[in-house]
């Protein structure tokens, strides 16, 4: 609904070829930091820039501060000290959260809404950041991102008005899987262990995480469809709950004073809500 629709057919295309034409800036560019840039955090700056000029950012500056404050504690615990971890809202009805090379993490505002307490936000963003863990040296290597491209406009079509995204994370699952020597599913399984322990030692509950897969098991006939792209990168398996329940049952939680805050998230994301509840109720 809120997806620039002249901008779709051509997204897929900005993204993947930005992909390829990166490679040829000087990677010496400089962060923000006043520190030269590495490929990967290139590569992850020219992604972000086509997704802002192709998806209508979320702007209400709470919102806003409040999604970087939450991701940066769960950031702070990350094994990954090389990236500066920038949150992103996305305006747009489809439940997703991706994750992109250099340290870029996007929530939708569907996402937003679709969950119900701070701590299962955290979740959402915790596993992105483990998603995100696996640097990939081949980032200075043209035949990987022109591979990535190649991949990017097969895999675009599929996926309807939100292809753009939802290939953008899959080709990169497959690049940083192969990069790991993991399997897609071993990636994540890992993802959701190094997210509950961010999120313990962030003081968040991490029952979150288990929380957010049952919401998404349990959504009605009506709900499913906006988080279909989202769950082909993050599917939900009895493995993958068997193996959630196994970390749990891990984690040090003895005499940890861990919180939810739903009321607090609630209150934050009631102009979110706002829009929703309008959007369904004409």
């Amino acid at each position: 609904m809120f997806l620039r629709r002249t901008a779709f057919f051509l997204l897929p295309a900005l993204v993947f070829s930005g992909c390829a034409s990166v490679v040829d800036r000087d990677i010496s560019d400089i962060t923000p930091q006043g520190k030269p840039m590495t490929q990967e955090q290139i590569v992850g700056e020219q992604i972000h820039q086509q997704i802002l000029a192709s998806f209508y950012p979320y702007t209400d500056p709470k919102v806003v501060r409040y999604v970087n404050d939450t991701g940066r504690k769960l950031a702070a615990r990350a094994r990954r000290r090389d990236l500066e971890y920038r949150f992103t809202i996305l305006y747009n009805e489809k439940i997703y959260a991706t994750s992109a090379p250099g340290g870029y993490i996007y929530i939708t505002t569907g996402m937003m809404n679709f969950l119900q307490s701070e701590a299962e936000l955290a979740a959402v963003l915790a596993h992105e950041i483990g998603e995100i863990q696996y640097p990939d040296p081949r980032f200075s290597n043209h035949e990987m991102i022109n591979t990535a491209v190649q991949a990017g406009a097969s895999f675009a079509p599929m996926f309807g008005p939100f292809g753009s995204l939802a290939s953008l994370g899959l080709v990169l699952v497959q690049a940083y899987n192969e990069s790991s020597h993991k399997t897609p599913e071993e990636r994540l399984l890992a993802s959701d262990a190094a997210a509950l322990r961010y999120l313990t030692e962030s003081g968040y509950d991490p029952q979150a995480l288990i929380t957010v897969q049952e919401h998404f098991l349990n959504a009605g006939d009506k709900v499913t469809p906006y988080f279909y792209d989202y769950y082909q990168s993050r599917p939900i398996t009895e493995k993958r709950m068997a193996a959630l329940n196994k970390e749990f049952g891990k984690l040090p939680l003895a005499e940890k004073e861990l919180t939810t805050s739903a009321a607090e998230y609630l209150q934050m994301t009631r102009g979110i809500r706002e829009i929703y509840k309008t959007a369904s109720n004409p």
